[in-house]
């Protein structure tokens, strides 16, 4: 019987609110015995008796077993009875667990250090910090109470699972030689938070071979990820915009683009078909290659980067003036909600000029962002911090290049890229991200010259849809 192999059509960065706290406290932690003291307490533990009788048993003098006695009733562990025999002490009692098990002393220590906690379920996350800025991903609310009381709450926590902790290598407790057993908490001296910083989850949205959705897994990195499922549900809910199947399909009109069309069946993707066009599309030289997820997801990247080199090298053979390299993108609350997305831009700015004692230019990498006008300071102080290392390059844009759904990719005369961010809110907790890659010259003039008009066009009298360097707006 042959397993389903489920399809991934989005992916997206969570961040998840963590303080980060130094804890102090002390633990109990068991050891063994020397050797010969160990056995004089086993043996007497079965049943008490004579000094003579333990110089017998064990082959020694009549001053070594002194001694060893001598030392034991000083340690407390050993006392003589009205009989002259010689017996356990409470004290010693607690070293055994049963009548026969070896003896084990509580030895109280002292540790500490620095753990991380998410604010979801607190669960520990390690003790290493992330560095983590105002990057690219979706924020999980958690309530305003929780992170006021975060102290309190990762103290009990702390307690609840501090052989989980020990068990995960989160800290290490000063052994002995003979150490056996688990350490046991056994008082909490500080909680202090140090600060905060947002721990990154990556989900990787699914639908089954028949185009229905798919569980999300949970997150490895949570012992218990039910509370931070809860909060993912409703920030992908927030993320979402209406269903646009209507401007869509307007779209696929405007591109003259019936192949990406006819891979829709009455309920979902056809994801044969569109397995079956990308083959047929490799072997016909990226004709029309279909593609289903963001652009900068690991296999559709890849993809786009054997073909970009492919007509970069075209370019760099026939020796002329640069070209502009276009990336827009859509107003979709998921897109670019991924570490991925700046990492992709970098490798293209990295391969717009070739290696060597004489570079050669061969494009200009240009990436426009949607902002609602020159006034839209959330989105442009977003992008300003997402994209903090290619200011130049990063340009603000008016959103509504084809209503916002579509993400296009263009290397005009070359390669064009085009996505379409379908909204299914009803179906589908995100967009859902399809389209093509191709090399076609007519479709490629078609896509540039779509592009072209609405990024030189006016939204107003003396108001350009480019903005500019969007360290510059």
């Amino acid at each position: 019987m042959n397993k389903k192999v489920n399809i991934t059509y989005h992916e997206v960065d969570f961040l998840l609110p963590a303080h980060r706290f130094d804890i102090r406290f002390s633990y109990v932690t068991k050891k063994g015995l020397p050797f010969v003291r160990e056995f004089v307490l086993r043996l007497v533990h079965i049943s008490p008796m004579k000094p003579v009788d333990i110089a017998t048993y064990f082959g020694l003098s009549r001053r070594e077993v002194d001694e060893a006695i001598t030392d034991l009733v000083e340690k407390g562990d050993l006392e003589f009875s009205e009989k002259g025999q010689i017996e356990l002490t409470p004290k010693s009692r607690g070293y055994f667990v049963s009548l026969g098990s070896t003896p084990l002393v509580s030895s109280l220590m002292e540790s500490g250090g620095v753990f991380a906690f998410e604010l979801a379920s607190f669960n520990c996350v390690g003790r290493k910090r992330t560095y983590e800025k105002r990057a690219p991903g979706l924020w999980l609310d958690v309530p305003n109470e929780t992170v006021a009381n975060s102290e309190r709450i990762a103290k009990k926590k702390f307690q609840e699972k501090f052989h989980k902790i020990q068990e995960q290598g989160f800290w290490e407790h000063k052994s002995y030689e003979g150490d056996s057993g688990r350490p046991s908490i056994y008082t909490m001296e500080s909680v202090r938070k140090l600060g905060q910083e947002p721990l990154r989850l990556t989900s990787y949205l699914s639908i089954d071979p028949e185009g229905v959705p798919v569980e999300r897994d949970d997150f490895e990195a949570l012992d218990d990820s039910s509370v931070v499922q809860e909060l993912v549900t409703d920030a992908l809910a927030s993320a979402r915009k209406p269903v646009n199947f209507k401007q869509v399909a307007q779209a696929m009109v405007m591109l003259e683009d019936q192949e990406t069309r006819s891979l829709f069946n009455d309920h979902s993707v056809d994801i044969a078909k569109l397995l079956a066009a990308q083959q047929s599309g490799k072997i016909n030289e990226g004709e029309w290659i279909p593609f289903l997820g963001p652009l900068y997801s690991k296999g559709n990247w890849e993809l786009i980067s054997e073909y970009l080199e492919m007509q970069l090298a075209a370019i760099n053979k026939e020796k002329g003036e640069p070209a502009d390299l276009l990336w827009i993108a859509p107003s979709d609350g998921f897109w670019g909600q991924s570490l991925r997305t700046s990492a992709c831009f970098s490798e293209l700015v990295e391969r717009s000029t070739t290696k060597g004692k004489k570079p050669t230019k061969l494009c200009n990498p240009k990436l426009y962002l949607p902002v609602q006008d020159a006034t839209d300071r959330r989105a442009i102080g977003r992008w300003k911090q997402e994209f903090s290392c290619y200011e130049k390059e990063v340009h603000g844009l008016v959103e509504g290049f084809l209503d916002g759904n579509v993400e296009a990719l263009i290397l005009p005369g070359y390669l064009a890229v085009v996505c379409y961010h379908i909204s299914w809110p009803e179906r589908l907790p995100s967009s859902f991200p399809i389209g093509f890659i191709t090399t076609d010259r007519s479709r490629v003039s078609l896509v540039d010259k779509l592009v072209k008009e609405y990024v030189g066009g006016m939204i107003a009298f003396e108001t350009p849809r480019d903005l500019g360097e969007i360290k510059k707006i």
